[in-house]
């Protein structure tokens, strides 16, 4: 007995030790997810089954096969028993948890009860957070409660369920949270963080950037091209690019953000993948000649609804809906221009050289075809094709490489 506590003490100092982001769900654990706004705190407590049984000395199932209809007899024990058992404050008003709803969620190893509570109408900001946290603590030593601050725009915090804030055992079971030192410009930048990073691991978008950079470049005289002479030129040609693709994808991510217009992903997504075989298309056959500008921003309005989808995700609270814009939308223009002063250099430099007209541009081309076509097919169908297992691994290569 004494060699088993040892054993569970060193693996609770090594998890310590390498940090709070490998706890996740696991058993003789359960957990607390709050989100934090300007006078609201909402969140959800979260039980394991096995740990339910413990608790209210009931029989559930632990093989996964518990229903809400088995679970529903019993919700006023489980609300009961946590009421009890959990005691929050905010700005040092102790409130009863105030469950609205429980359901029931499955995470390996093991199904959860979750049961979601809400603060509303706060008289002033969050600014400090106390806990009383005795959950299982007597029927369980071993048992922890975690707090996990899941969204909270002002620390620039969004769908987090793995970095920890807290974690209760008996003999801490009282600890308190400082919310005081967040901002809005701490929110605003993580935005910012956020749009560079979405940017730069969107393959998708970044091959749109590609096929446009290519032939940016060169000139087509009599229907061959030609390398431009003068930087100036290019670069003015590459700028064009960018802000036009940037005027597009604002006016969608703003109108989407703001719930004015909205189109299914599965279509948004299949046209972003065809968009970028059209826009490679034009450097094998001069399609659209002059008028390629009508092309990036049509397409260019389907990608600011793909990054639209980002902010939908995330859930941004309506009172910071515009800085959440602003700085998404900073953020993905900053990732974008990196791109560009990467590729471009690297193209202009070889914009001279036979290679790139006879092997660089009609393979790039071709390749970025084939990626697009492969995409289309596979949002537009809902599919999986053979290739998909080697093509996603390159791509999670790619994007490892770019984060």
């Amino acid at each position: 007995m004494h060699c088993k506590k040892i054993k569970q003490l060193l693996i609770l100092a090594v998890l310590w030790c390498v940090g709070p982001a490998v706890w996740g769900h696991a058993l003789d654990q359960s957990y607390i997810f709050l989100t934090i706004e300007d006078s609201r705190v909402s969140g959800h407590v979260d039980l394991a089954i096995p740990d339910v049984n413990a608790a209210l000395n009931l029989n559930l199932p632990t093989d996964g096969s518990v229903s809400m209809d088995d679970l529903t007899p019993h919700f006023e024990a489980i609300h009961g028993y946590l009421q009890r058992r959990v005691q929050m404050s905010v700005n040092g008003g102790t409130m009863a948890l105030p469950f609205t709803e429980f359901s029931l969620f499955d995470v390996d190893p093991s199904q959860y009860v979750q049961l979601n509570f809400e603060f509303a109408d706060l008289p002033r900001e969050p600014e400090t957070m106390a806990f009383d946290y005795s959950v299982l603590f007597d029927i369980k030593p071993h048992h922890r409660g975690l707090v996990v601050i899941e969204n909270n725009w002002k620390t620039g915090t969004f769908n987090n369920e793995a970095n920890v804030s807290l974690i209760f055992q008996p003999g801490k079971n009282k600890q308190s949270l400082d919310l005081s030192d967040s901002s809005q410009w701490t929110g605003f930048s993580a935005l910012v963080g956020m749009g560079v990073h979405h940017i730069w691991i969107g393959i998708d978008h970044i091959l749109f950037l590609f096929a446009l950079l290519l032939p940016a470049v060169m000139l087509r005289q009599d229907g061959a091209w030609q390398p431009q002479m003068q930087f100036r030129g290019a670069f003015i040609h590459v700028v064009k690019i960018v802000t036009v693709f940037t005027i597009a994808h604002t006016i969608t991510l703003s109108l989407a953000a703001l719930n004015a217009i909205s189109l299914s992903s599965r279509f948004v997504e299949s046209v972003i993948a065809i968009s970028i075989a059209i826009a490679a298309l034009d450097i094998l056959v001069p399609i659209f000649k002059q008028r390629i500008w009508i092309i990036v921003f049509a397409f260019g309005l389907f990608h600011g609804f793909g990054f639209a989808s980002v902010l939908g995700e995330i859930g941004i609270p309506s009172n910071y809906l515009v800085h959440s814009l602003l700085g998404f939308n900073v953020g993905v223009e900053i990732g974008q221009v990196a791109i560009v002063m990467v590729i471009f250099p690297v193209l202009y430099l070889l914009r001279k050289h036979w290679v790139y007209v006879k092997a660089i541009l009609p393979a790039g081309a071709v390749t970025l075809i084939g990626i697009s076509l492969y995409w289309f097919i596979e949002r537009a169908l809902l599919i999986d094709l053979p290739a998909g297992a080697l093509v996603n691994s390159v791509r999670d290569w790619v994007q490892a490489l770019l984060t």
